[in-house]
């Protein structure tokens, strides 16, 4: 137990190095984000002082900009799920560390919520009165009892999935099951939950005739499974270009894939078993065949040990030193694995005897062991350590494009249906022209004068139908116009979701009163700072997740020490024994 708690608060100091440590482009942005959460706070402690009239939200429009973000995130956050379902229940295989990437993004965006939720109180010190014991929360008759429930419940999910996927792979052992697939698959349900619970709290509304119709659960869905995934694509496209390197391989240094090395031996088994269990506990016989074809070759600083491209049959571990395997792709160089000691690569190719996917590069010297494919093939047939070296087999972070295709179909089949349910509703308003056709009359071609939102609306319909055009052909299979179609459903969806669809709510006031609203100086500070605060939460989550994913930091390597104080950064510091 004491040693446990040492490890976790090892790990923990270390994620917390990390987080602090990066290149100017990381202290730049850090910076910029840092400052506007400032600003935000300080617009934030103004209107605790003066309370809600420094805002634009009137006693005839109560909810405003606050809110509208707070719907946005909540499917943001809930679009996590459109990663973690071809992963676990479709077993993509190309995704597969993506889905942290998807999980800890509605980590940030379930805070960003909460924060939201507190700023559009006029008294959040008042909160106590839902905490039960205290005060009363009102369970089940309020749908903001629900609401509390499943945001702080989905919260709790998404920290400990990712917080457990992440130390076992600092620890480099598989996962147990039992540990975290149930809460993975009731995560899924929670997700779809968040976003309904919200829906409901609109539809629930009885005097507010705009947003009482069945359709509104299934649109927030449709809507939060297409502005999700266009986020989570292009935060996958920054991610794998800030870990890359412009750093060229350099292939005129000693290639040692193929040197001749000399024949491994049981002394050599011994040191890679103390790193893979259940190695040592194989028969003396079985381990001897083992041998039969192993050669360990001694390796020095830039050595190459693969060649992406090249076809070989070889799979190798490491004894002593450390080797990174980069992949090239539009020239850059992207890191997809750190192997140390008891570290493998190259597995993939050799079982199938493919062209390898990356290349290897010995960043220091040391000791490693190659065996033939086929010699592999049959150590994957023990049970003592086939489970150890399959888990290892996917360990890595390979952001590729058709990963980035994959999240484009579910975007694609998303957009579909968001704009056809956004069709429906427009027509049930229109067509039937009863009594309650003037709060879309005023979203859509305004009421009485008053047209604040129609420029707004018609713009957010005109970027959600060009997005789903790109979608649609063939083009969107190119990153770039995907890019683009990301872009503006993004945008198209906030503003549909958001003051398209709250605002109107309010006007006309049941009494017939129209009453505009516009977010102040103020609020719009206020909304700001959260959404920096929440970038600047993911940018830390990824910053202690991504050198984890590689291989770089992990409790192996725990007593390594970098160059300028940055142990996870492949193409600035390499790891220097003591």
């Amino acid at each position: 137990m004491i040693t446990a708690t040492r490890d976790y608060l090892v790990f923990i100091r270390r994620c917390t190095r990390v987080a602090f440590v990066g290149d100017w482009r990381y202290y730049t942005w850090m910076a910029v984000l840092t400052i506007v959460c400032l600003f935000g706070l300080n617009a934030y402690a103004k209107q605790l002082v003066h309370g809600l009239a420094v805002t634009g939200m009137t006693d005839e429009v109560s909810w405003g900009v606050y809110i509208s973000n707070f719907t946005f995130l909540v499917g943001v956050a809930a679009a996590a799920v459109m990663l973690v379902i071809p992963v676990y229940i479709y077993n993509n295989e190309e995704m597969h560390d993506l889905v942290i990437f998807g999980e800890l993004l509605a980590v940030a965006a379930i805070i960003m919520c909460l924060a939201f939720v507190t700023v559009d109180l006029g008294r959040p010190d008042r909160f106590w009165h839902l905490i039960p014991g205290i005060g009363e929360l009102n369970f089940p008759a309020s749908m903001l009892s629900w609401d509390v429930l499943v945001l702080n419940g989905y919260l709790l999910l998404n920290v400990h999935i990712c917080g457990y996927l992440l130390y076992c792979r600092y620890r480099s052992q598989k996962p147990s099951k039992w540990f975290y697939i149930p809460f993975v698959f009731i995560a899924i349900v929670w997700a779809v939950s968040i976003h309904t619970v919200t829906a409901f709290l609109y539809v629930g509304l009885g005097g507010r005739p705009f947003w009482n119709s069945a359709i509104v659960g299934p649109r927030f869905l449709a809507s939060a499974f297409s502005a999700g995934p266009a986020i989570i694509i292009l935060a996958l496209q920054i991610i794998r270009r800030v870990t890359a390197s412009s750093t060229k391989v350099d292939f005129t240094r000693p290639y040692k894939g193929d040197a001749p090395g000399r024949a491994a031996t049981m002394a050599d088994l011994d040191i890679l078993g103390a790193h893979l269990p259940g190695l040592n506990s194989l028969p003396q016989r079985d381990r001897e065949g083992l041998l039969a074809h192993a050669v360990v070759i001694s390796v020095s600083p830039g050595d190459l040990l693969l060649r992406q491209g090249e076809r070989d049959n070889s799979v190798f571990f490491v004894l002593h030193g450390r080797v990174t395997v980069k992949r090239e792709e539009n020239g850059r160089y992207r890191v997809t694995r750190n192997a140390g000691p008891g570290g493998q690569f190259g597995e993939l190719s050799g079982l199938t005897n493919a062209p390898r996917l990356a290349s290897a590069i010995v960043e220091e010297a040391g000791t490693v062991l190659r065996m033939p494919g086929d010699t592999f093939r049959c150590l994957l047939e023990f049970q003592q350590v086939e489970q150890t070296l399959r888990y290892r087999m996917n360990t890595r972070l390979m952001i590729t494009d058709k990963a980035l295709l994959t999240l484009r179909s579910i975007l694609q089949v998303s957009m579909i249906i968001n704009v056809f349910l956004l069709a429906n509703e427009v027509f049930k308003e229109f067509y039937t022209g009863n009594l309650h056709v003037a709060s879309a009359q005023y979203l859509f071609l305004g009421l009485h004068g008053h047209n604040a939102l129609v420029p707004w609306i018609w713009t957010a319909i005109g970027f959600n139908l060009i997005a789903l055009v790109i979608l649609v052909l063939p083009l969107s299979r190119s990153l770039k116009w995907l890019d683009v179609a990301c872009v503006l459903c993004i945008i198209g969806i906030w503003i549909e979701k958001g003051m398209g669809l709250v605002i109107p709510g309010f006007i006309p006031t049941p009494l017939g009163a129209i009453v505009e609203y516009s977010p102040t100086w103020n609020e719009t500070l206020v909304s700001l700072g959260i959404w920096a605060f929440g970038l600047l939460l993911y940018t830390l989550f990824l910053r202690m997740a991504v050198p984890i994913l590689q291989g770089r930091m992990l409790k192996s390597n725990e007593h390594d020490i970098a160059p300028q104080g940055d142990e996870t950064d492949a193409t600035v510091a390499t790891p220097v024994a003591r």
